[in-house]
């Protein structure tokens, strides 16, 4: 990239000229490039990779981290997500990674449960501020999760990756109970600070 002192022979340039050439600033300095437009193909695998990442995102959402917390702490959940992430990845970055097979379980160990027991997970899930994700996708409604769905996502990567055994409670069970619904909740959300 050529470095340059005074494009278009003015002190400062940004934009596109004749839909060919583009001026910008990277880092303080001025440069001219090619102009490109990214190809967006949405095939219908890029378009369920972006929704599963979104249902992931939107559940994260309820994990109290120790930037939003006011003790500075965090949840025991991202404590142990952020200690037991690998070398060089972040909490939620190393989530994502299972993103596709939390969904699946999510999906399917909900349709196995009976309304008072979603109802648990809906619940807790809405006391912690996670709400229905349901995105469009070129204009077109797509299906994500639910509130409590999420919060059971979250409770799957607590079971199967940090091996938690208040996740393991409340999502490995065919039958989970409200206080171990509850217990999930606040392992995710509530501050260790004393």
């Amino acid at each position: 990239m050529a470095k340059v002192s005074a494009p278009f022979l003015s002190l400062d340039a940004s934009g596109t000229v004749a839909s060919t050439l583009t001026a910008s600033k990277w880092k303080g300095r001025n440069y001219m490039r090619l102009r490109i437009i990214p190809s967006n193909p949405s095939t219908s695998f890029q378009i369920a990779v972006r929704l599963i990442l979104g249902d992931i995102a939107k559940a994260a959402r309820a994990v109290l981290t120790s930037f939003s917390d006011p003790e500075s702490e965090g949840s025991q959940f991202f404590q142990d997500a952020r200690d037991m992430a690998p070398s060089g990845q972040s909490w939620i970055s190393w989530m994502q990674k299972y993103a596709s097979d939390l969904v699946t379980k999510t999906t399917t160990q909900w349709a196995l449960l009976d309304g008072t027991e979603q109802g648990y997970f809906t619940t807790e899930a809405g006391l912690l501020g996670l709400t229905d994700y349901t995105p469009t996708l070129g204009g077109e409604p797509q299906v994500g999760l639910l509130a409590g769905q999420q919060l059971m996502a979250l409770g799957f990567f607590g079971k199967d990756y940090l091996e938690n055994a208040i996740c393991a409670a409340a999502v490995g069970d065919a039958s989970p109970s409200g206080a171990e619904v509850t217990a999930l909740a606040e392992y995710v959300n509530e501050s260790t600070a004393a």
